[in-house]
């Protein structure tokens, strides 16, 4: 029994709708109209010689006592957020209800933390809430998330939109969004809008309302620059040594460094980002370590540094050395060989020639020789 029943409802209803469809015309199909705002429509029934009458809360129209195949419905003033307007004709054979949408704008559109941070740091996790008060119909609202970084560049953080409730009066939306920013965050804006989209029956484009934009603070760890890089060098042996450690963090670090314990203590600027050695040497080598440190923790960056030490001037110096020695050498051999081969040896009394018998006197090789 209770299936033959619900057979015949079944059928009813088919027909009811097939019967609405046929006798009533309600222009236009779908109606959007702002709270407070007039609003019309129009009921056309094919049927002649039938009277037609609206059934409302606002602008409801008896049956007419002219027969005719249209009747208007029409308010001054919508003020009502569930009215819904009914054409219909006499005995209740046809009726039709006009699908109407009343809204209403947010009064505010607001952004702010739900538990607020002093200040952010970055990769720790927050929570943005974005509140639309008193908006209607809530379940046409969205809601998007947006930031833009110091350089102008925009991005869409998130788009949310309630589910369908068929709620009909203004309530408050509040809308969530987790965000974990990062070092780029830092002096960014963050703002939400509200978009009311009613359909290409409502207005156009989508009215949208923005709220303020909320600046952040982002602190974050250093992260080091150095010159010429944290791997590795190599200098050599009298040089300077000169390390640059820039590091950047929010608040701006400090800086500290850990030396080969050979290594003399080194000239640093009043920041000790830069250490310099003069006059470096083979036993300096090491590494040199730069620690740069603020409240949200701290980096390091090694540089192993190896003092090679430079040949080619002692061997220049050796070759220097050699080739004076020789010369010095060469000199002395040459001196003494022409002093006793070419220049002889004289003797006063050798001046003067002998006299002998024969008194014949030869001279022979710078000396005068007497032979017998």
């Amino acid at each position: 029994m209770e299936i033959v029943i619900g057979l015949l409802l079944s059928s009813l209803s088919l027909y009811c709708d097939f019967t609405d469809a046929e006798c009533l015309v309600i222009s236009p199909a779908r109606l959007v109209v702002k709270y407070g705002d007039p609003a019309s429509a129009k009921c056309t029934s094919d049927q002649l010689n039938k009277k037609l009458g609206w059934e409302a809360t606002e602008g409801g129209v008896g049956l007419t006592d002219m027969e005719g195949t249209f009747l208007n419905w029409r308010v001054d003033s919508v003020n009502d957020w569930n009215i819904k307007p009914t054409c219909f004709t006499e005995g209740g054979q046809c009726k039709k209800q006009l699908d109407i949408t009343v809204y209403k704008l947010p009064d505010s559109v607001s952004i702010s933390y739900r538990t607020y941070p002093d200040p952010m740091v970055e990769k720790h996790h927050y929570q943005l809430q974005c509140l639309v008060q008193n908006i209607a119909p809530i379940e046409r609202l969205r809601v998007t998330f947006y930031k833009v970084n110091t350089t102008g560049e925009q991005t869409e953080l998130d788009t949310q939109q309630k589910s369908k409730d068929n709620i009909k009066t203004p309530e408050n939306g509040a809308y969530t969004l987790d965000f974990t920013p990062s070092r780029d965050d830092d002096r960014a804006q963050l703002w939400c809008s509200a978009m009311l989209d009613l359909g290409p029956e409502g207005p156009q484009p989508p009215p949208v309302m923005e709220s303020d934009r909320l600046n952040i603070t982002v602190l974050y760890k250093p992260l080091i620059t150095m010159s010429p890089g944290c791997f590795s060098m190599r200098i050599t042996e009298g040089d300077t040594l000169s390390l640059n450690c820039s590091a950047n963090g929010n608040p701006a670090p400090s800086y500290g460094w850990l030396l080969p314990q050979s290594a003399p203590a080194p000239n640093t600027t009043e920041e000790r980002s830069v250490v310099t050695i003069t006059n470096i040497a083979k036993s300096h080598s090491g590494e040199y370590t730069c620690i740069a440190r603020n409240p949200p923790g701290n980096s390091t960056c090694t540089v192993n540094v190896e003092v090679t030490v430079d040949y080619l001037p002692i061997i220049a110096g050796l070759a220097a050395a050699a080739v004076v020695i020789l010369l010095v050498v060469s000199c002395f051999i040459y001196s003494s060989y022409y002093k006793h081969t070419r220049m002889g040896h004289y003797q006063l009394k050798d001046r003067l020639p002998r006299r002998h018998k024969n008194k014949q006197v030869v001279h022979h090789n710078g000396m005068d020789q007497s032979f017998m």
